[in-house]
């Protein structure tokens, strides 16, 4: 078992790993999601569970925490059929806060965004449209350095069946790499990350016949 939680299981809560000298925290919120006791959580900036959200940040960083990781189901940027549903104030604030990775799903695809970052440039990433502004890092050699911006891996391609990619989507150049029902080679799959000391690796790993692969 996981232990060492902070919060709320399943719902809003936190690790770190290792529970001794941890290396990374992970946090996993629900924004957008309606619990079955009538609970909806709402990430809406000043609210008590953004405020949660950046305390468990910021004292990840204050503990000399190497990597933040953010998880939940419902995504904002996206090439695929989803809208914004958590709402552009709760991503911007992770892209403000520079959390390493956000892990997301909801859209059944695979989307890899660039390295997203704030300055005077980009106050905020918008929704909708493309702003190169806020690009850090494109990927596009599939090395991204710590500490530069946040990644966003949209994989929802493992359980119910994909759904089609729009690379004519204004969001579409905030990815560097997809895989929907309608691109050449998909496939279902999952993603692996192995998280040290000194890097995240994350690799594609395909679990039906198809040929699309990733690893960054």
């Amino acid at each position: 078992r996981i232990g060492g939680i902070t919060g709320e299981y399943a719902k809003e809560y936190y690790f770190d790993y290792p529970t001794v000298g941890p290396i990374a925290r992970f946090i996993l919120i629900s924004p957008d999601l309606t619990f079955s006791d009538g609970q909806k959580h709402t990430y809406t900036a000043g609210t008590a569970h953004y405020n949660w959200v950046v305390n468990a940040i910021d004292s990840a960083r204050g503990a000399g925490i190497r990597w933040v990781i953010v998880g939940m189901h419902k995504t904002c940027l996206s090439m695929g059929v989803k809208s914004c549903e958590i709402g552009a104030g709760l991503m911007n604030l992770l892209i403000s806060k520079r959390v390493d990775l956000v892990l997301q799903a909801h859209d059944h695809t695979y989307q890899r965004s660039k390295q997203l970052a704030l300055g005077p440039a980009c106050p905020a990433v918008p929704v909708g449209v493309f702003d190169a502004n806020c690009v850090a890092d494109d990927g596009s050699d599939d090395v991204y350095t710590a500490g530069n911006g946040t990644v966003i891996v949209i994989d929802g391609s493992f359980g119910a069946g994909l759904t089609d990619i729009n690379p004519a989507d204004p969001e579409a150049r905030y990815f560097v790499k997809w895989m929907g029902f309608n691109t050449l080679g998909s496939r279902r799959g999952f993603m692996k990350y192995t998280v040290s000391d000194t890097d995240i690796s994350a690799q594609f790993i395909g679990s039906t016949s198809g040929t699309f692969t990733d690893g960054f």
